[in-house]
């Protein structure tokens, strides 16, 4: 459950929603309060207003007729049983003795304020309630109590705030339901186009995405089937000027050494010149190696090969390398070992991983004073690490970041274009991987991470 509501908070659409729909919540909740405040405030100014008529009448009644005249008053006003159950109506000697009402007292009577309209306690025989009332003295000296119970105002209120805290919970089951299952729609119409951007990422340019409306999403799907249309367009003619381009010029070249070969075999022609016609053929063949390399790479950094893409044992690549390389390590007298291999099996394409591993082996025997290492293991993290590492000169530092770039070479006498990591980094690329570069025991060490 804990972790449902996490993955819940987690999701963009389902916090925005919440916030939207929270923020809804509080400014209906303000409007609410505005109108309690009114509303109560009104019923109150009602309340002071019918004491200060009854207190004025029943003041006119006593000068008029005196004490008899406010006690028939009062009495009638009692028996007419119109808000009798609300109305309050004391009437005190000079002596403090009740003449008529229907209280029986107010504790500390004696100590409110004249004339003004106070929130007291009132006794009845049986109960104790409160109430609005107002105080005055009489030229006889006679003690006026007029008021008003407050006990329906105070259920009114009490049944108000219940109906607004049940609606306000109640909206806020609403408002989080409703978060989640707007956050469930944009995250399926949003997965639509994540999925196809995984296609499309995975070197499936072809795909594309349905619309099944004509709103905002709809519009988006549009312009994104558009523009993966015009990018499949443009992949393809450029597909098409690099083939006509490695035909146009491979075929010159191949030609020119051709015709170099034939030239060499005449009779008669003088070593010197045989050796400048061998030196033109390896330059020639070197383009064409050149040319290869450089089309390949860009080929790997369209993603195209994706699609080739099947299960691929990395115990068995790496067995195949080391087996590859053995004998050159040994000519160089370096030993070669082998260190962990787990079994992995991961999605790729197994030539092109044979590829990589065979120019991070060869670059490590090449440089190794003594001894090279291969290592396949699983992490933790749920990926794989091949690590490759020598005991040579390596490499200082600041140049890690400059490793993998086109005709990069640290020793620009080294022989190569400087193309072989530059093939390894787009390989490693291809695969979603990463290719780290780091300083090992006393050499380099590479490493390459790859998705399980």
């Amino acid at each position: 459950m804990i972790d449902f509501i996490k993955r819940l908070w987690e999701s963009t659409s389902f916090r925005l929603t919440l916030n939207y729909s929270i923020l809804a919540i509080f400014t209906t909740l303000f409007l609410i309060g505005f109108f309690y405040v009114q509303v109560f405030g009104a019923l109150r100014d009602e309340h002071l207003r019918q004491i200060n008529v009854a207190v004025q009448r029943l003041s006119i009644a006593y000068e008029v007729g005196g004490r008899e005249e406010i006690l028939r008053m009062i009495e009638l006003t009692l028996s007419d049983r119109i808000d009798s159950g609300q109305e309050i109506y004391l009437l005190l000697d000079e002596f403090n003795h009740t003449l008529v009402g229907n209280i029986s007292e107010i504790p500390g009577l004696n100590n409110l304020p004249e004339r003004q309209v106070v929130e007291v306690q009132i006794k009845h025989i049986d109960a104790l309630s409160e109430g609005n009332v107002r105080v005055t003295k009489l030229s006889g000296g006679e003690t006026l109590v007029v008021g008003h119970e407050l006990g329906t105002l105070i259920e009114l209120r009490a049944m108000l705030s219940r109906i607004i805290v049940t609606s306000m919970i109640l909206a806020l089951m609403l408002v989080i339901l409703g978060a989640y299952v707007f956050s469930n729609e944009l995250k399926y119409r949003v997965g639509r186009i994540r999925l196809l951007t995984e296609q499309v990422g995975a070197g499936d340019i072809s795909k594309r995405i349905t619309s099944e409306s004509e709103d905002v999403f709809g519009l988006i799907h549009h312009d994104i089937n558009r523009m993966l249309d015009k990018i499949e367009s443009l992949m393809q003619g450029a597909r098409h000027i690099s083939d006509t381009v490695a035909h146009n010029i491979r075929t010159p070249l191949t030609r020119i050494v051709g015709k170099l070969r034939e030239t060499q075999n005449l009779p008669g022609v003088p070593p010197h010149v045989r050796e400048a016609q061998q030196d033109a053929i390896e330059e020639v063949e070197n383009l064409s190696v050149l040319l290869g390399k450089l089309l390949q790479i860009a080929e790997l950094n369209a993603g195209v090969q994706r699609q080739n893409f099947k299960a691929c044992n990395l115990e068995v690549i790496a067995e195949d390398v080391l087996d590859l390389y053995s004998f050159f390590a040994e000519e160089k007298g370096v030993t070669l070992q082998k260190k962990k291999i787990d079994r992995v099996i991961i999605n790729g394409d197994s030539n092109l991983l044979a590829s990589a591993l065979a120019n991070l082996v060869d670059n490590a025997v090449k440089y190794a004073h003594s001894h090279a290492s291969v290592e396949i293991k699983k992490r933790f993290d749920n990926k794989i690490s091949i690590i490759v590492e020598d005991d040579g000169p390596g490499l200082p530092e600041s140049e890690y970041e400059n490793v993998g770039k086109y005709f990069y070479r640290f020793n620009n006498d080294s022989e190569g274009f400087g193309l072989g990591l530059t093939s390894v980094a787009a390989i490693i690329e291809l695969h979603r991987g990463e290719l780290i570069f780091s300083k090992g025991i006393s050499g380099l060490k590479v490493t390459i991470v790859l998705p399980a």
